[in-house]
């Protein structure tokens, strides 16, 4: 394996691994400042692993060419779902703004957050965790597969908890 490969696997993995963590630490209601705070820079950090992978991407597989990435991802989905479809690399610049909003937002925005800000919060997390499904469970085998399946647990809590919160609303 290169090093362009190792960083292009590891950042995402690292990245993926600490999503999950942050997400599922964040579920069962981490309430201390010190924890939260430490849980908001692992977010940041997860989310800059995945800027490093993007990055590398680009840089090493598709030489900054848009065109390429798009070509790359229906070759992709055409190779494990059986139909070509590059317009999946848009979920994943989606995927990269939604995660950037969110960074954003638990560093600037006032706390505790306003419902609609948890509304959001909840449903660009519930994304995040959605387009990582797909990235682990369809496109990878063996251990990444076992984060797939904890981002389904996590997405389907989530949205349990999304749906409930809107009952009372």
């Amino acid at each position: 394996m290169s090093n362009s490969d190792w960083i292009i696997a590891w950042s995402i993995r690292l990245a993926m691994l600490l999503l999950v963590i942050v997400q599922a630490a964040q579920w069962y209601g981490a309430k201390r400042p010190r924890l939260i705070l430490f849980l908001n820079v692992l977010w940041t950090a997860s989310f800059i692993l995945f800027l490093l992978h993007v990055a590398a991407a680009f840089h090493f597989v598709h030489h900054w060419s848009h065109n390429s990435a798009y070509m790359a991802t229906a070759n992709e989905t055409k190779e494990k779902m059986g139909f070509a479809y590059g317009a999946g690399v848009y979920f994943n610049y989606l995927f990269l703004g939604v995660w950037a909003m969110d960074v954003a937002m638990i560093w600037l925005s006032p706390r505790p957050f306003s419902g609609t800000q948890k509304n959001l919060a909840m449903l660009g997390r519930m994304y995040l965790l959605f387009i990582a499904f797909n990235g682990v469970v369809v496109f990878k085998s063996g251990w990444l597969r076992v984060i797939g399946s904890l981002c389904t647990l996590l997405l389907v809590l989530l949205a349990i908890r999304f749906y409930n919160r809107s009952k009372t609303l």
